[in-house]
């Protein structure tokens, strides 16, 4: 066997394998793809499903958070209609206090 026909021999058992090799990796891949599908479609449902529950309770809880504001709200103007005198006076005691610690932040920050 000449040098050339060797060679090309070798070339062409060298070819077949890696083609072998390919076809081999080709087919593993489809496999685990084919049986990983059904599972990435169940976690992608269920993290769907945990999406829409935690979107769910978030609007649930703005909307009671909205009812309290409102009922806190409706509490606040009757008392300020029962009691027209000491809100004013409430009013006027929580505004001297804010701008007391104003003072004492702007004056801490002046130091």
């Amino acid at each position: 066997m000449s040098e050339t026909q060797l060679s090309s021999s070798v070339s062409a058992s060298t070819s077949e394998h890696f083609n072998r090799a390919a076809a081999s990796a080709a087919d593993g891949l489809a496999s685990v793809y084919g049986d990983t599908r059904p599972l990435l479609s169940r976690v992608g449902k269920r993290a769907r499903d945990a999406a829409h529950d935690g979107y769910d309770a978030a609007r649930e809880r703005a909307a009671a958070l909205r009812e309290r504001g409102q009922q806190t709200v409706e509490s606040t103007r009757g008392y300020v209609r029962d009691e027209p005198i000491k809100s004013l006076l409430i009013a006027a005691a929580v505004g001297a206090a804010v701008i007391a610690l104003v003072e004492v932040v702007r004056i801490r920050r002046n130091r």
